[in-house]
């Protein structure tokens, strides 16, 4: 994925574990496996689609 993953005596914050798991969903192509899982799609044209609330959710850690 393009990154090191070692031991550091330095903190890790909210934002930089949002980052690594952001890189690591790209990796696992996520975003295109919500798309052909089925979910059921919003009925009308001002509902949000699932994969516009769950990766956004994944990414928050809620």
């Amino acid at each position: 994925m393009g990154f090191e993953l070692r031991l550091t005596d330095k903190e890790i914050t909210a934002w930089g574990v949002m980052g690594l798991m952001k890189r690591m969903l790209d990796h696992l192509h996520f975003d295109e496996a919500l798309q052909i899982s089925g979910l059921p799609q919003p009925g009308s044209n001002r509902g949000t689609r699932p994969r516009q609330l769950i990766t956004p959710l994944m990414l928050s850690g809620g």
